[in-house]
């Protein structure tokens, strides 16, 4: 079986990071600010993608056990220069935000 994987981004709702959500600002017209919301950040859909965003930001695939990052200790740089790098602005916005990380796995 194959491994894919994604980081999710989880934080409180404000008008200013409506367009960096997943499903876009006019999706959350009737969400208040404050609420929690969840949000793809970085989606792997390959086992040698899914290995390389997990070290990106400093953790395996499989450590279950560590799998809420530090939003700063990813390496930029790697995910510039990589596939991801579309989802990187993103990312940057949401971490600004305040937004938790998570690494989570499927396989």
């Amino acid at each position: 079986m194959g491994l894919d994987a994604q980081v999710i981004a989880i934080g409180e709702f404000s008008k200013e990071i409506g367009n960096y959500l997943e499903y876009g600002f006019d999706s959350y017209k009737s969400t208040s600010e404050g609420s929690t919301v969840i949000s793809n950040v970085f989606i792997a859909s390959t086992s040698s993608t899914s290995h390389f965003l997990a070290s990106c930001f400093g953790v395996g695939a499989w450590d279950l056990g560590r799998h809420e990052l530090d939003a700063y200790a990813a390496d930029l740089n790697k995910l510039l220069e990589s596939d991801f790098v579309e989802d990187v602005p993103t990312f940057l916005e949401l971490r600004k935000a305040g937004f938790k990380f998570y690494y989570l796995p499927n396989g």
